[in-house]
């Protein structure tokens, strides 16, 4: 795992460090007088106590004074680190040799306890972008504790060296540093579908969610999972700090505005709601307004006329219908969707192409010309049954001789992050010929590094999408 920072203007990383250290070592000369502070009376030091413990609030709303001036530092679990790299390119951040170390280090112990370190001097005072990679679910813990770490940490004075660092912590010998702002960025959020609540039941020894009396509740991992994301950083040790290396407040304790970006949420209203008691800045962005941005483009757009968009769902249409509507100007009955209903693991599928008035009235298209276009959209696809079913369905409608051609877009392309079932999309696909393409993002590199080479297939990097956002 590595990261970027970027050094004051006139002056270098190495100089950098080293007035930090010699900053920490010079408050040591203060550890008498806490020591003194916290032995005169137990009123006196409760009152020491209460200060070092105070926060006016979960965090700022405003980054620390140091990001006013610097670039930002991205860092990233492995799973992300080539994202992590052409994110930091298109930001201008540095880059650092191999030899100085890296920015944080996610080792194993032995045992295969996380063993985490970072570099604190590229940290404290900067603005932080932390891809947080939710596929590899062995990374989850070490990425939720480096998070905390940010936005709070000690820094030994240089002294306790000889102590092997264990009396800093009981003299008051430490300094306190965080992060001026925390943007963490989940590219894909692996327990999505799992937003909110439904009420089973057992029957026949199969589970099913159509029994209004169901006696178990699904534990809704999204909501809770963000809050793990947004739970705001220790406060430090006592008897506390001797100083603060970022500049910024210890009494009251100040604490980084942290912001979770998520890309093409399933469900966004349950997650961002999930988080509003803990201070967190919630931003749910969209990748297809910029893909269709980009399809309307291409040299072989075959314009508003001809174009179809076809959703595997209501949901999707009720998602994305609008983004269609403004960036490709399409007439309302060029907007289809399919209606599928679930119940447990059952899905079913009318097999009919539904559109929607102005005034909300739902109509059907019956036919469909080999002139036409379609593209089909989703957030997300496990095997690509729903992607390529509707395309089956849309081939069904057409009328005349010629062959429809098709465009196939998903944001997230989970494929169960399974190789073999890369394998078996791959095969759908071509099994449909040349005349349908494939369009998805690299928000899930463990399947879409698989992809490459293939003809039919586009995979779009995110990283100028990132960056335009982080940076707003």
């Amino acid at each position: 795992m590595r990261g970027t920072a970027y050094p004051p203007p006139g002056g270098n990383t190495v100089l950098r460090v080293t007035a930090l250290e010699e900053e920490v070592a010079q408050q040591s000369i203060r550890i008498a007088q806490l020591e003194a502070t916290c032995g005169v009376g137990s009123d006196k030091k409760k009152e020491e106590q209460s200060r070092v413990l105070s926060t006016s609030e979960q965090r700022a709303s405003a980054p620390g004074v140091v990001a006013r001036w610097t670039k930002p530092v991205v860092i990233a679990a492995p799973g992300l680190e080539d994202l992590r790299a052409r994110l930091a390119k298109r930001l201008g951040c540095e880059e650092f040799a191999e030899e100085l170390g890296p920015t944080v280090s996610l080792e194993r112990f032995k045992s295969n306890d996380p063993n985490l370190k970072f570099n604190w001097a590229r940290i404290v005072g900067r603005r932080i972008v932390f891809l947080f990679d939710t596929v590899d679910q062995n990374r989850l813990f070490e990425q939720l504790s480096l998070l905390q770490a940010l936005q709070g940490f000690a820094v030994p004075d240089a002294e306790d060296c000889n102590a092997a660092w264990k009396g800093y912590v009981t003299a008051g010998a430490y300094s306190w540093g965080r992060a001026s702002h925390i943007t963490v960025v989940l590219p894909w959020y692996r327990p999505c579908q799992m937003e909110r609540t439904s009420r089973w039941h057992v029957r026949d020894g199969k589970w099913t969610n159509g029994d209004p009396e169901g006696q178990w509740l699904d534990v809704p991992t999204a909501q809770y999972m963000a809050r793990l994301l947004s739970t705001p950083g220790s406060v430090p040790p006592l008897p506390g700090p001797s100083a603060s290396l970022d500049g910024m407040p210890l009494s009251p304790l100040w604490r980084p505005p942290l912001e979770l970006l998520f890309v093409e949420l399933h469900e966004e209203l349950p997650i961002s709601h999930s988080v509003s008691d803990l201070g967190a800045t919630m931003r749910m962005e969209r990748f297809v307004p910029y893909f269709l941005e980009r399809f309307k483009a291409a040299d072989d757009y075959a314009g508003p006329a001809n174009t179809f968009v076809l959703f595997p769902d209501r949901g999707a249409f009720k998602r994305d219908s609008e983004s269609v509507l403004q960036k490709l100007n399409l007439d309302g009955d060029h907007i289809l969707y399919i209606n599928k209903s679930r119940v447990g693991e059952s899905v079913s599928r009318v097999e009919k192409l539904f559109y929607e008035k102005s005034d909300r009235e739902v109509c059907e298209v019956t036919s469909l010309s080999s002139k036409n276009h379609i593209l089909v959209i989703d957030d997300f696809t496990n095997s690509g049954s729903s992607l390529f079913g509707a395309v089956n369905l849309a081939r069904k409608m057409v009328e005349g001789e010629g062959m429809i051609s098709f465009s196939i877009y998903v944001t997230h392309m989970l494929a169960a992050y399974d190789p073999t079932t890369v394998s078996g999309l791959l095969r759908k696909l071509h099994d449909l010929g040349p005349s349908c393409r494939f369009y998805t993002t690299n928000t899930i590199p463990l399947t879409t590094d698989l992809l490459q080479g293939e003809s039919q297939v586009q995979v779009l990097d995110i990283a100028d999408f990132l960056a335009a956002l982080v940076m707003q």
